[in-house]
């Protein structure tokens, strides 16, 4: 493949049109490659491009020059232009277009799909919205189905996704592109997102993405809505930075939300400890000294707590508290060997808790059977046996037979028996698995 470099100063000609560049930009990037454009062949001509759009008369011209032996010369119009836009130099690009201001210049890259992805978002930042939305006039129209062809998944699946601010919003939701994201969000359309649900949808899709930056994030917290502020102030893995100004928002709802982030700042720990204690003790990571503070002081949330280890699980069932027991009962992460402690104490409140926690053991959960004051908390557990499960669909308690109906676990045959009771029908129609059988299958029910 030969470079643009080596085509200085010399002549090519084309056939038919151009495809990547409109006309006028294509004589731009020959002259300024130094190549000459000329209008009929003649020996000098170093290359024969083959264009889209040839008339016959074309055609017939660039047949006859192949037969005539120079088909070595020739390069079509694709191969062509991807030299053209190799040889592109941006900050130049860039600078000219901010200086001339030619938006029909601008429009014609963005609309380019040759052109590489940083260089794409760069002139999208470069582009005037001219204060209307993405869809309000043709141009905004073309340059946002531009934006999201580009960048959406599986665009050829879905058909007309890119005229739609449900397409843009669905490209911020499948995106891990930070950079796009960060390029979306200063988007001036976005701007009018408070007073539009459409727009606002894209806004909460931002504020969600785990790949949204924090400089976008730090926007939304200045501001944002409430509802954004929470979404951010949720996020695993957030900085401390961010969670710094989350809690200068002094707003409870904010503060609550922050005490549920395990990997909270530990600056903050003190200073929201004397507030939410039961929180903090229930949602942060734990080690030694953080769970030696909230040891006496919030015992019962602190047994709720996963990253509790097996000994600091252990330390607090030697409190011998009753609701303490029944916190470790319902810990996701409860150890075996505190199940196996928890059920020694032979505590019917404690028990019914227990065997409905996935974590336990198949055996213990055999044998809870055996007592049907326990068959509740089996038809809610997970992890029962299925044989167990198809059991509980003879039972005469309605509560068992809901619960079965919830469980993700339940056999699809029991699930349709349930569903033959219309009071079942719609807790069958609203569980996950019934309704991926029912996908998958493509029956056509009505869930």
């Amino acid at each position: 493949m030969r470079s643009i470099e080596s085509l200085k100063d010399q002549n090519i000609l084309l056939f038919g049109k151009p495809r990547a560049f409109d006309a006028q930009e294509f004589t731009y990037q020959l002259q300024d490659s130094g190549i000459s454009l000329v209008k009929s062949y003649e020996d000098s001509v170093s290359l024969i491009v083959e264009g889209r759009l040839l008339t016959p008369y074309e055609q017939n011209e660039l047949d006859s020059l192949y037969e005539l032996g120079h088909q070595k010369k020739f390069i079509s119009i694709d191969a062509f232009e991807t030299l053209l836009i190799e040889n592109i130099d941006e900050d130049t690009l860039l600078m000219s277009l901010k200086l001339s201001h030619d938006k029909d210049r601008l429009a014609s890259y963005l609309k380019n799909s040759q052109i590489n992805d940083t260089l794409f978002l760069k002139l999208l930042k470069l582009y005037d919205w001219q204060d209307e939305g993405f869809f309000d006039n043709d141009e905004n129209r073309d340059i946002t189905a531009a934006l999201i062809s580009r960048f959406y998944e599986n665009i050829e699946q879905n058909h007309n996704v890119q005229y739609a601010t449900l397409g843009l919003m669905h490209l911020v939701e499948q995106t891990k592109n930070s950079d796009l994201i960060e390029v979306i969000a200063s988007l001036q359309p976005l701007k009018k997102g408070f007073s539009n649900q459409s727009l606002y949808a894209v806004l909460l899709a931002i504020a969600r993405n785990v790949a949204t930056p924090d400089s976008v994030l730090k926007m939304f917290l200045k501001n944002g809505t409430l509802e954004m502020k929470y979404l951010i102030a949720s996020r695993k893995n957030l900085s401390a930075n961010l969670q710094q100004l989350i809690f200068l928002q002094n707003d409870e709802t904010l503060s609550e939300a922050l005490c549920k982030n395990e990997n909270i700042d530990p600056s903050l720990i003190e200073k929201l400890q004397e507030k939410y204690p039961d929180l903090l003790a229930q949602y942060l990571r734990l080690d030694e000294s953080l769970f030696e503070m909230f040891l006496q002081k919030s015992p019962l949330a602190l047994a709720l707590n996963t990253t509790l280890t097996c000994k600091m699980q252990e330390k607090l069932l030697e409190l011998t508290n009753i609701d303490v027991a029944k916190g470790l009962t319902c810990n996701a992460k409860l150890c075996e060997t505190v199940a196996k402690r928890l059920l020694q104490l032979s505590d019917d409140a404690v028990n019914t808790l227990l065997f409905a926690n996935p974590v336990l053991k198949e055996e213990y959960l055999y044998q809870a059977y055996s007592e049907q004051k326990y068959h509740l908390s089996l038809a809610q557990n997970e992890n029962t046996p299925v044989d167990v499960l198809e059991k509980l669909g003879s039972s005469k308690e309605f509560a068992v037979l809901q619960a079965l109906c919830t469980n993700t676990k339940t056999p699809i045959a029991l699930l349709y028996e349930l569903r033959l009771d219309q009071r079942l029908d719609r807790l069958v129609s609203e569980n996950e698995s019934f309704g991926e059988y029912i996908k998958t299958q493509n029956l056509g029910w009505k869930i």
